[in-house]
């Protein structure tokens, strides 16, 4: 019974001390800021092409349930590309949702996680069932073996960011040093984030930063199209305690594999507009908030 007790603590343990390397929505509670650098395509239309987006995670609940937890939170985000010398995604678009996540721990050795994030994807020019989507992640870990340090995981992964909504595995292995550097390494995220003091970490994170929207267009009123965003985000970051529940965040890095379509009806008929975007760097600022 003692060994059972102490099993269990220990996964409490380390699933809390964790927990911040976890899959989850596209940012951490609070308000972002993140700007693209604009710069020249290496094929495709136009001539230059950035992007900014801010976004805006709010909690609304968190409950424990024995050895369950749920957590729900309202999202928003807002893009804007910056797409020159075409006339296409030339609109503001928004990513309204409510991120809901469930865990339970099974025993002392394993535990479930599904991530459920129903959305409105829209340019607000038209909103209908079309306009419709969610993200989707059912993920397994396993702590057996990790002598209370860490985890494995596995899974399935369903998410917009990728700038479409095919599946795609979900596997990593998460890892506490003495040292107080903590890694999540796998797919589809990466993070190593060390911890100078209670105030202060700096991290390297690694992940898809896309996006899928669904517009209308004036000149074909009854039809919809879709803007897709794909690029993968490499960047060194800092959080800084500002108050008790708040922490300010700065982030600079790089972005890498980047591809933009929408499509063009200026001229009454519907266009296929594409653009492979060069390698360039992006920063974000904002505040974390963690209740």
């Amino acid at each position: 019974m003692k060994t059972l007790l102490n099993n269990r603590l220990r996964l409490c343990c380390v699933a809390a001390t964790l927990a911040a390397f976890m899959p989850v929505p596209a940012q951490a509670n609070g308000l972002h800021w993140l700007n693209e650098a604009g710069g020249s395509p290496d094929s495709g239309a136009g001539t230059e092409f950035g992007s900014s987006t801010i976004s805006l995670t709010l909690p609304i609940e968190q409950g424990q349930r024995g050895e369950e937890q749920v957590t729900t939170a309202f999202h928003l985000d807002r893009t804007e590309f910056r797409w020159e010398g075409v006339t296409a995604a030339d609109k503001e678009y928004y990513w309204l949702s409510v991120p809901i996540r469930y865990e339970q721990r099974r025993g002392s050795g394993t535990s479930f996680m599904v991530r459920f994030e129903p959305g409105l994807m829209t340019d607000l020019d038209g909103v209908d069932s079309d306009h419709l989507a969610a993200d989707l992640e059912l993920v397994g870990r396993v702590y057996r073996g990790m002598q209370g340090m860490g985890f494995w995981q596995f899974g399935v992964i369903v998410d917009r960011e990728f700038g479409n909504f095919n599946p795609r595995p979900v596997l990593g292995v998460a890892l506490k040093s003495a040292g107080g550097t903590e890694m999540l390494i796998g797919f589809p995220q990466t993070r190593i984030q060390t911890r100078w003091g209670r105030d202060f970490s700096t991290y390297l994170h690694a992940r898809p930063g896309g996006g899928v929207w669904r517009e209308k267009h004036d000149a074909l009123p009854d039809d919809s199209f879709d803007v897709r965003y794909t690029n993968w985000r490499i960047g060194l970051g800092a959080e800084f305690r500002w108050r008790e529940h708040f922490w300010l965040n700065a982030e600079l890095g790089t972005l890498r594999n980047r591809k933009i379509e929408a499509t063009d009806s200026s001229g009454g008929t519907a266009v296929s507009t594409s653009a492979t975007p060069g390698d360039d760097t992006y920063w974000m600022v904002g505040v974390n908030i963690r209740l």
